[in-house]
């Protein structure tokens, strides 16, 4: 894999890979607690290609853990602390991990805890072989998303699909340069952290990361932004519009800014436009891509001309490796401008959900020995350019994440006493801001009835 290459090659610089608080970790670190890792997997787990899930938040030994895995050729599950108990006990029991690393020690399922997980890594190690690493079409990641029967659904990622992202998003982000300022924020069970660990880490890049507590803390967030100086942004329009409500969030603050890329939900005008006024000559990015499709398949610069049309902003042009379509009920393309559903053609397009083969059965297609994925967006095309205009189904982006509203309905009900739940979407310039949970309950508590 180019990644693990590209770590061999930096550890051997001093160039710091990951700043965590006060916490730095290096490119020579990293890669050695990623072979420790590998060595530990080699040993204790020998056989089968079973994942490893990792357990916890922005700890600096968990992409240590990603890369380990990889290198012991297998894949690994991220599951963030934001996921409920019962949550992560479901996606152990699909996953099947053959290692728990827990870095919280609050699970109860047995697996390493941080302690033992520093022990291993600070050991003494030999470098993994590379004839051990993770092949082509073996899984790299699975990332479970919201499923509208409250089952999550795991998306399997390959090397293959890892090395196909790269090849497509390479024009957005060939202009980041070894030692630039990398912005991470979004959670390592969110795909787009993709862009973090594979595109600015391979290309010798250090990241600034903002945990939960930074992000819920505007004056933390902005002292991370002014120490760590940012070249390249890559967040959720939520993130910005939170940023953008204090007026020190303008070029003084990131005078090295190269470019603002967006994605994971609705980008709005305003927005464009306040950040085109605070960050002049900084292009503005709007991108789009389901886990599916392996983080981002479609993606074009902001521009005066089309803040000013009457369409919404366009979510790009499909990459070069990627063929877009927008089809009708009947799976056949549509003619230019009609609108259908968004169809993605290519080599980023996943192998399917984990052991849900009535769902891959759904979503994915073949067509002319190209993996197909039917991505339930509504869309509509002119000129190459994809405008989204909404979901064909109740699913929803809140923060970035997918959510089934009846996954949320299905939970609630599970709750002592409602006997019903319906969930609705709270929507603001066009993007879902929050939920409103209707709730009957089996008997009355005192509390009122519906």
């Amino acid at each position: 894999m180019e990644i693990l290459r590209k770590l061999a090659q930096l550890a051997g610089t001093d160039r710091t890979a990951i700043v965590y608080g006060d916490g730095t970790l290096s490119y020579r670190t990293l890669d050695h607690w990623s072979d420790a890792f590998a060595a530990y997997l080699k040993k204790t787990v020998p056989e089968g290609k079973a994942p490893v899930l990792i357990y916890g938040h922005k700890e600096l030994e968990i992409p240590a853990c990603m890369f380990g895995s990889l290198k012991a050729g297998r894949g690994y599950v991220p599951v963030d602390v934001t996921y409920p108990p019962e949550r992560v006990t479901q996606i152990a029991a699909e996953a099947k991990p053959c290692v728990i690393v827990d870095l919280t020690g609050t699970l109860e399922l047995p697996g390493l805890n941080l302690s033992q997980l520093r022990e291993i890594l600070h050991g003494p190690c030999a470098p993994a072989s590379e004839d051990d690493w993770l092949k082509p079409d073996e899984t790299a990641y699975i990332l479970f998303t919201s499923g509208s029967t409250g089952k999550p659904k795991g998306v399997q990622i390959t090397a293959k699909n890892l090395a196909a992202f790269h090849a497509g998003v390479r024009p957005f982000f060939d202009g980041m340069q070894p030692g630039g300022a990398f912005l991470n924020e979004i959670s390592y069970s969110f795909d787009v952290s993709v862009c973090a660990l594979y595109e600015a880490l391979g290309r010798g890049m250090t990241l600034w990361t903002a945990d939960r507590t930074a992000l819920e803390n505007p004056k933390l967030l902005f002292d991370i932004l002014k120490r760590a100086n940012l070249t390249d942004w890559v967040s959720t329009p939520s993130l910005a519009e939170l940023c953008v409500q204090s007026d020190r969030f303008c070029g003084a603050l990131m005078p090295q800014l190269r470019q603002m890329l967006f994605c994971g939900e609705v980008l709005t005008k305003k927005l464009t436009q306040e950040l085109m006024a605070r960050f002049p000559g900084v292009p503005i990015v709007n991108a789009y891509g389901p886990t599916e499709t392996t983080v981002l398949v479609t993606g074009a610069q902001m521009t005066k001309r089309m803040l000013q049309a009457d369409a919404p902003l366009p979510i790009g042009y499909a990459f070069s490796n990627c063929e877009a379509r927008i089809c009708g009920a009947e799976g056949k393309a549509l003619p230019e401008g009609e609108a259908g559903e968004l169809c993605l053609l290519g080599e980023t397009v996943s192998p399917g959900y984990l052991g849900r083969p009535d769902l891959n059965a759904r979503a994915f297609f073949e067509d002319g020995g190209r993996r197909g994925y039917r991505t339930g967006d509504l869309c509509r095309m002119e000129d190459g350019l994809i405008y989204y205009l909404g979901r064909l189904d109740n699913q929803i982006k809140l923060n970035g994440f997918r959510v089934e509203l009846e996954d949320v309905e299905n939970n609630l009900v599970k709750v002592s006493n409602i006997a019903r739940a319906a969930v609705l979407a709270e929507m603001q310039d066009g993007k879902a801001v929050a939920l409103t949970a209707y709730v009957m309950l089996e008997k009355p508590d005192g509390e009122g009835s519906l």
